[in-house]
């Protein structure tokens, strides 16, 4: 795992590179959407989450406008911003994205997709926040399906996956 110095340093460096490719390309070029995610997962990482989610929502603005609202790059630009969402507590809003999230990858990759299986997984976790252990199991469930297909059952996602579903 990063020391607190090491991913200030990946911020500071990924910052750097954004702004010379906003000079090359303009701001709203839609190159620019991944370094954006990466820059607001850093700096959730990092505890900014004002910073973060102003990250995020830049890049599903700029991949909504170049790749339409139904991608799963928005979908997972939204995944990002409903886990911000859940780690400040907001878990309506969370469930919300999570929920959109699902949708759009569904829809665009199949039910048996990893996304899938990460956003069941990421909806389960708000699910059971909210109280909700029944849907949260369903979700898990499906996300450990999704997984232990596509990853197979000593996978690291997989594990976690099955770790989580176990504490139920």
């Amino acid at each position: 795992m990063p020391s607190l110095a090491d991913l200030r340093a990946q911020r500071d460096n990924l910052e750097q590179l954004i702004e010379a490719r906003q000079r090359q390309l303009g701001g709203e070029h839609p190159d620019l959407a991944n370094d954006l995610r990466d820059l607001g997962r850093l700096s959730h990482e990092l505890g900014d989450v004002i910073d973060a989610q102003a990250q995020l929502r830049r890049a599903l603005a700029l991949h909504t406008e170049a790749l339409g609202a139904e991608h799963p790059e928005a979908a997972t630009d939204i995944n990002h911003i409903g886990l911000i969402l859940h780690d400040i507590g907001d878990l309506e809003a969370a469930h919300a994205a999570f929920e959109r999230a699902l949708a759009i990858d569904e829809s665009a990759l199949g039910q048996g997709h990893p996304s899938v299986g990460r956003d069941a997984n990421n909806l389960a976790g708000v699910l059971q926040d909210m109280g909700d252990g029944f849907s949260a199991r369903e979700a898990l469930d499906w996300a450990l399906s999704i997984y232990t297909k596509a990853l197979g059952p000593d996978h690291p996602t997989t594990r976690s996956v099955a770790r989580n579903r176990s504490m139920l």
